[in-house]
């Protein structure tokens, strides 16, 4: 039995991207360049990394939203992991999925999808606008709000 197919689409434009080296999709990094990618064919610089089972991680994108998810990750979401680690030093992951449960439920995607490497640049500005305004006590309450019920 054949393993199915994978299909990933670009971020920026929705186009079916294709594996291809990070070289061919003109990526800058080093640590791409000879590395399986996902590229999209229609916008220059548009790629994001392969994973071992050769799916994509996230959508490929363009350098503008792929920094502006860099800078929503790096300015918000590290500000209220930061803040959560003050209480608790070793509760990175659970701060860190109740951060990405917040936005999901305030971004109203499914959690899949709200997935930082996932959005376009659309929804990272609205992610930036939404994280911005929250302290992580906020995060807390929605985590204790909308806690998944077990079904018995």
């Amino acid at each position: 039995m054949t393993a199915p197919a994978i299909y990933c689409y670009c971020a920026d434009c929705g186009t079916e991207c294709e594996r291809t080296t990070g070289r061919e999709a003109g990526a800058r990094d080093p640590d791409v360049l000879d590395a399986q990618v996902w590229a999209c064919p229609l916008c220059l610089d548009a790629w994001a990394p392969c994973a071992p089972d050769d799916a994509a991680i996230g959508l490929p994108a363009g350098a503008e939203t792929r920094n502006a998810r860099a800078a929503t990750r790096e300015r918000q979401v590290e500000r209220l992991v930061a803040e959560a680690l003050r209480a608790s030093p070793n509760g990175r992951a659970i701060a860190e999925d109740r951060v990405a449960s917040f936005l999901a439920h305030a971004l109203r995607l499914p959690p899949e999808e709200a997935v930082l490497d996932r959005l376009n640049i659309e929804w990272c500005r609205e992610a930036w606008r939404t994280l911005n305004s929250v302290s992580y006590a906020e995060v807390l309450r929605h985590a204790q709000t909308y806690r998944p019920r077990k079904v018995a």
